[in-house]
């Protein structure tokens, strides 16, 4: 299988050959304005686990408050009179009233701010635009994409080999886009997390093989069925190696003879293995792909 990136003549498009990298952008950076957040497709769940955390706090909170009432003691440096007091308002208040009340009492009477379990959540949102993607399709004659990514057919497409033991043939890292125009469904288990550690704090983070996290990146709706596009996805954005061996390389059907002559001594500059030259022609009123010979 071959999985190929339509590409402009540009010095970006040069450097791919030059430098044997590619770019893999955030989620930001695609075409479709819908892609979806997984705050969008866990909505529920998330504010559930919110209101429990939230909860557990306030226990805690409320716990100390009580004790200290009980026993006539201080609270955080209150006196018992002043104790009783804010603990009658405390009661008196509804959940959310009670919780920012709790982060205030806290904040004022030691200088440091409670953790926000809301926090946890949008960090996941963040997580899911920091993924690097690296949009490729499986369809090497389709008009419309030569028209919106190769410059209306000037530019060139780029064939990356799928083949056992590199990452277009790893499910990890490369994924078939779903075309629906159903937003993903969550199981409501869940997410598969794990803790990494930056600059003393703790920071959740979703599993890279979360079921649901793998789905909010290769979603898309059904207006872009045509594109049959893959996606080679990386944990961050940023500069990769090839995920798989450039082994064809077509030109468009308006291609000047110049940008193909380039592009063919970049690859016998930069490309060890065997690479394929193609090029478009219009047959029976379509594109096809032709051998090409004439360099």
């Amino acid at each position: 299988m071959i999985l190929y990136k339509y590409r402009n003549d540009s010095n970006f498009t040069e450097k791919i050959f030059i430098d044997k990298k590619v770019w893999l952008a955030n989620a930001e950076a695609l075409n479709d304005p819908f892609e979806c957040k997984i705050s969008e497709i866990a909505k529920d769940w998330i504010d559930e686990q919110v209101k429990v955390m939230k909860s557990g706090q306030l226990m805690g909170f409320a716990g100390g408050l009580v004790q200290a009432v009980k026993t006539k003691t201080g609270f955080y440096g209150l006196n018992s009179k002043q104790t009783n007091e804010y603990a009658k308002k405390f009661r008196a208040r509804s959940f959310d009233q009670q919780y920012l009340s709790m982060r205030d009492f806290i904040f004022r009477k030691t200088g440091v701010e409670m953790s926000r379990p809301d926090d946890t959540f949008n960090n996941f949102d963040k997580q899911l635009n920091d993924v690097g993607i690296f949009s490729l399709t499986e369809t090497d004659d389709n008009e419309l994409l030569w028209a919106y990514y190769a410059d209306s057919s000037k530019g060139i497409a780029i064939g990356f080999e799928v083949v056992e033991g590199n990452k277009l043939y790893n499910s990890e890292h490369c994924l078939k886009v779903i075309y629906t125009d159903t937003k993903p469904t969550f199981n409501g288990k869940g997410f598969k997390n794990t803790v990494s550690f930056f600059k003393d704090k703790n920071i959740q983070k979703i599993s890279f093989d979360d079921e649901t996290f793998r789905q909010a990146i290769s979603t898309k709706n059904t207006t872009w069925f045509h594109e049959k596009e893959w996606r080679y996805v990386e944990e961050r954005t940023g500069s990769y190696d090839f995920p798989g061996k450039i082994v064809e390389v077509i030109f468009g059907l308006k291609c000047q003879s110049d940008v193909r002559e380039k592009y063919y001594n970049l690859v016998k500059m930069h490309i060890n293995n065997e690479v394929q030259f193609f090029e478009v022609k219009i047959i029976n009123n379509k594109l096809v792909k032709c051998s090409y010979s004439e360099l």
